[in-house]
This record gives structure tokens, sequence and C-alpha cells, in this order.
């Protein structure tokens, strides 16, 4: 027997139901190791850009929310778009993994540039930041949406999927624990050498060079096992289905409120991590500690996934993850200037919780795929994850975006002493709007999403039988 985990006759199945695959551990590190590596990139921008943009680039606030907004809007056409390509197309080589390695080097290229401080005036200096972070968005969205997908063709078998997933989320908030270290402490020992700026641009280059020669990699370690359905030529897949999905298959519209919900929580802390410990606590010497609370416990939360399924199912993990998310950051808010241990805690609290949600989440996410494809007949996994992927990106408009333009209302001042105002605005914006967030989510996702494990097998049983009949 050969060591080529692509061949048939390597493949072990765990159920004699339709697509029951065991992974193979080369596969299940290869496939995971490409969401590290995208988190070496993908962290820099949700921890740092907005803190990058204000205080070393010299963007104002409002500035970086416009920009942040528009960005979203353009988000709003490109991630369908792209999700609607990748069901009408079907590479010879794969359906999905051979876009991530199309789009490795690229995506490595742009994340160097955006990250690059040219010498304009101000207006083309926004030009610059509008024209990079775009490109960088795009690109992200050209490899997530297949990589994302790809999973759906690996195996049907839950407890396999939840195992690739859980093994995944482990590593990309690993990747996350990476760049929150790398990024400030490497940038500021290059200051020796060069500026601030430069600093910034050169450590992304590094983490960008790991982050392609990973992708090209981990992309070939993907085995879809699953064949895609083939494409039908008069029924092709269109803009219209991405969101005939979104607003008549329930269990799709709630997916996609629960990761607005648990990625505003992130990239809400992520925009304000660095103004917190630098003008909340007067602390900036620690903002690489900081970021690092908000990722490394998360690290932890991750591998508990697969026992919390077990006891209290996918539903009741999701929940615990929210609670714990929730507790954090109310005891955030009580922290003063000088609780610093206290700080760290509260923010573990919530990446603890966050880890969880990280792992469950993206185990959870290939239900309502299965769902959709039992309700309408039609298999559409790329835009059931397009509309996922622009849950992720819409909670960067309130992560972003109404934070930067509500400290530009309270007149913050860049590398100056804050007003009262303004700390006000800094420390409830950290705490207060993750919490009502979080809670928001809980009701929502509580109430109404109601797929339990077996619905989901019952469903894949059904749709296995009736692609028998057809066949």
């Amino acid at each position: 027997m050969s060591n080529n985990i692509k061949d048939p006759s390597n493949w072990v199945k765990t159920s004699s139901q339709y697509g029951y695959y065991k992974l193979d551990k080369r596969e299940v590190i290869g496939y995971s190791s490409i969401d590290f590596a995208m988190n070496l990139v993908f962290q820099c921008i949700a921890l740092y850009i907005s803190y990058f943009y204000t205080d070393i680039f010299g963007i104002k606030p409002g500035h970086v929310a416009i920009l942040f907004a528009v960005s979203r809007l353009w988000d709003a056409i490109n991630d369908p778009m792209m999700g609607t390509i990748c069901e009408r197309l079907s590479p010879k080589k794969g359906k999905y993994w051979v876009y991530i390695m199309w789009g490795s080097i690229p995506f490595g290229v742009v994340a160097i540039l955006t990250y690059t401080t040219p010498g304009f005036s101000y207006n083309m200096k926004l030009v610059w930041a509008a024209i990079t972070y775009n490109l960088l968005n795009m690109l992200y969205t050209f490899i997530i949406q297949p990589y994302i997908s790809a999973a759906s063709l690996m195996t049907n078998d839950q407890d396999e999927r939840t195992r690739l997933q859980s093994t995944r989320m482990m590593l990309a908030q690993s990747g996350g624990v990476v760049c929150a270290i790398m990024l400030p402490n490497l940038s500021g020992f290059f200051t020796k050498y060069m500026t601030l700026a430069q600093g910034y641009m050169v450590t992304t280059a590094i983490m960008a060079v790991v982050m392609v020669s990973i992708l090209m990699w981990g992309s070939h370690q993907i085995v879809e096992r699953i064949p895609a359905p083939p494409i039908d030529p008069n029924n092709k897949a269109n803009i219209k289905d991405v969101f005939t999905l979104l607003f008549t298959v329930g269990p799709v519209f709630i997916m996609f409120v629960l990761f607005l919900g648990v990625y505003t929580l992130s990239q809400v802390q992520s925009t304000m991590g660095a103004y917190y410990i630098k003008y909340y606590a007067g602390r900036e010497d620690m903002l690489s500690w900081f970021s690092m609370m908000m990722m490394l416990p998360s690290v932890f939360g991750v591998p508990c996934v697969p026992w919390l399924t077990k006891k209290v199912k996918k539903k009741g993990t999701v929940m615990v993850g929210l609670a714990l998310a929730a507790a954090g950051a109310l005891l955030l808010y009580f922290m003063p200037p000088t609780a610093l241990t206290g700080m760290m805690v509260s923010r573990g609290i919530t990446s603890f919780g966050y880890g969880i949600l990280m792992g469950i989440l993206w185990a959870i996410i290939t239900d309502p795929v299965e769902y959709a494809d039992w309700k309408t007949g039609k298999r559409y996994t790329a835009i059931v994850m397009t509309l996922i992927g622009l849950g992720i990106k819409f909670a960067m408009i309130i992560g972003g975006s109404v934070p930067t333009a509500i400290m530009e209302s309270c007149g913050y001042v860049a590398n100056e002493v804050q007003s009262e105002q303004v700390i006000s605005a800094i420390r409830n914006l950290t705490a207060l709007l993750p919490l009502a967030v979080v809670v928001v989510t809980m009701v929502i996702f509580g109430a109404f999403y109601h797929l339990n494990e077996e619905k989901v097998a019952d469903i894949q049983k059904q749709i296995a039988e009736r692609n028998a009949n057809r066949g």
C-alpha cells in the first residue's frame, strides 16, 4: 500500500453511510496549517491595522472608519461573486483546494504592501491604504472561501469534521498568538536599524514568506474524496442563489448571525486593544502581551470542543463559548486603569470562550450546507460559505468602523494625552460593545437554531438516497 493519501485505495470508511471517511493525520495537519498560515497575516490586520493607520501611518480615525465601511460594502459584492465563481467552475485538479495554491503568492505580496508606508501626501496615503487594504481582503476571500468549502468534500462524518475543525482552529489561534507577539516586538527590534513603519513592513514580509510556504504545502494535502455535484450548464449558480439561501433557508441565516456576532466580538476587541492598553491603562509597553492574551487562551479553548460536544452537543457548546466571552467582557469593564493583572485575566476569559467558539463554529458550519442541499436540492457549499464570510466581513464594519468613528467624534488625537471623554469611550468600546453583541447573539442563536446532530444525520441519509435515485 502506498503512502499517497490521495490514492482511493488508502481511504478508510468510518461507516457504511455515504461519504463517511476517516481523515489521515497528515491531511488534518496539512489542512489545519493553512489557517495557521493565514492568521500570521490576517491577525496582523485584525489586531493592529487600525492602530497602524492612525498612530503610525498618520490617517485620521474618521477616515479609517470610512475606509473600513466602504471596503465592507465592496465585500458585499465581491464575496458573493467569488462564491458563485467557485460553484460555476470545476478546475481539473480539484474543486476547491487549487484556489489556495493560486492565491498564496499574491496574498503574501499584497500583505507586505498593506504595511508599506510610502512618503505620499495625505490624500495619496488614503488612496494607497484603500487600494492595498481592499486588494488584501479580496485575496483573502479568494483563498478562504474555497478553503472552508473543501472540508465538505473531505468527509461527511460529523466526528471527523469536528476533529478536523478543532485541529484547524487550534492552529489558527496559534498563528494569531505568533502574530500578536511578533508584529509589535520584532517591529520594535528593527527600530534599531530603521523607522517603526519600516519595521512593521519588514516583519510582515517575514511572516508573509512563511505563510506562502505553508499555503503551498498545505493545499496539496487536502483530499476531496466526495465528488462535487456535476454542474448543470442550464442551471448554474448565480448571485440570486446567494440571497435566496440567506433569506429563505433559516439555518443559513442564523449561522450568518452567529458568525456576525462572534467575529464582531473579536474585531471590536482587536481594534480597541491597542488603544485600551496605551491610553486607558497607560502601558503601551504591554501591547504585545495584552494582544497575546486575546489569542493564547483560545488555543486551549479549542481542544475542549470535542469533549463539550459529547456532553452538551454542538448547540450547547456554542452557548458555553458565548457565555464565557460575555463574562470576560463584563469583568474587563470593572477593571480600573491600574489593574493590569485583572485586565489580562478578563481578556483571557473572553479568549478562552472565543477559542471554544472557533472550534465549534467551524465544525457546525457544514450543517446548514447539508440542510440547504436537502431543502433546495442544490448543494452550493461555496455560496453558503460566502454568506458566512459576509457575516465576518460585516463584523469588521461594526468592529472597525464604529469604534474609530466614535473615537473621532469624541476628539481622539493620535499620540497625544486623551480627554476623559475619549478615555471613557475607549473603555466602553473595549468592554461594553462586545458584551452587548454577545448577549444579542446568544438570544438569537439560542431561540432560533434548531439543527441538532440527529437531524443532520437524517438529512445526510436522505440526500444520499435522493442522489442515488437520481443516478
